[in-house]
């Protein structure tokens, strides 16, 4: 019986631990479902969804090191458990079963039956751990420590980037005639006309990744029809895999080189704002504010 117990309590520990880090990197999608949910807007979710994966992660050490804190870390596993499942099962009544539940972030795709099976035992192993209590001793400090490092690891692994970086106002013509026409179309882009939103990203920048899977989400509940995006690639080989990662879809130019940082200030991740040919403002680098952003989408 303490082989069972043990073999179980290690592979719920295990499991949450490499939950919380699978979500680390890359944490957008993770943002995202508080996004989608209505729960946190840009400014604070870089907060709560790391909050989320450092108490996963605080969870997982402790029942992996049989620190029960007098059964509350239990208690938390379970409640923890019992949130995620509603949550699975909001997404399979609003989105089906084909639907990646992004418990394991992009390492390991999961179907919200599957990770209702999965929810579900481990709530049953849970049970069936046989827990330590401490009867003497400091018995609260191996949980302070690991409260303490799993807050400390997670936002120091990976930082907090405020989606707070306003666009500079600017009044000026540019040209970008000599930008290639849309991939594979060769229609060129009437820039002088009408109002254009451009975002300068690359294929190989981290940063524009990022940048790139907060847009799919905008671009998806917008769908703008004024947005261009210009994509840097040294090889065409690099373009499907940014666009299968990010989720991204839209209209595209593609170059082959960093030219286009003469339009940017010299800066990528960037976005420029045109009214007929005019630049109206420009936003530079992985934190705009996304809000201002959307303010110059059109339908």
């Amino acid at each position: 019986m303490r082989l069972l117990s043990n073999s179980l309590r290690i592979v719920v520990g295990l499991v949450f631990i490499a939950s919380a880090v699978a979500k680390l990197f890359p944490i957008e999608p993770f943002e995202l479902i508080f996004i989608e949910l209505g729960i946190s807007n840009w400014l604070l979710v870089p907060f709560l969804s790391r909050t989320i994966i450092a108490m996963e992660l605080f969870l997982g050490l402790c029942i992996l090191f049989n620190t029960w804190f007098n059964n509350i870390i239990y208690y938390l596993a379970q409640t923890a458990l019992f949130l995620f499942t509603g949550y699975l099962i909001f997404i399979l009544i609003t989105q089906g079963n084909s639907a990646d539940c992004g418990c394991f972030g992009k390492w390991l795709t999961l179907s919200p039956l599957q990770s209702l099976l999965k929810n579900v035992l481990l709530m049953v192993f849970l049970f069936l751990i046989k827990k330590q209590h401490y009867s003497s001793g400091l018995k609260w400090v191996f949980p302070l420590v690991f409260l303490i490092s799993s807050f400390v690891s997670v936002f120091l692994v990976n930082k907090v980037g405020l989606q707070n970086v306003q666009g500079k106002s600017i009044d000026e013509p540019i040209d970008l005639s000599a930008l290639p026409g849309l991939y594979k179309k060769q229609e060129k882009v009437p820039f002088q006309e009408g109002k254009k939103l451009v975002i300068f990203l690359s294929a190989h920048c981290k940063h524009c990744t990022s940048v790139a899977y907060r847009l799919a989400y905008v671009v998806k509940a917008r769908h703008p029809s004024n947005v261009i995006l210009v994509l840097a690639a040294l090889e065409e080989q690099y373009i499907q895999p940014f666009f299968d990662e990010t989720g991204l879809l839209l209209p595209f130019i593609w170059v082959d080189n960093d030219s286009f940082l003469q339009y940017t200030g010299g800066k990528i991740p960037a976005f420029i704002y045109l009214e007929n040919g005019i630049l109206k403002k420009r936003w530079a680098g992985e934190f705009v504010k996304l809000d201002e952003l959307e303010a110059v989408f059109e339908k």
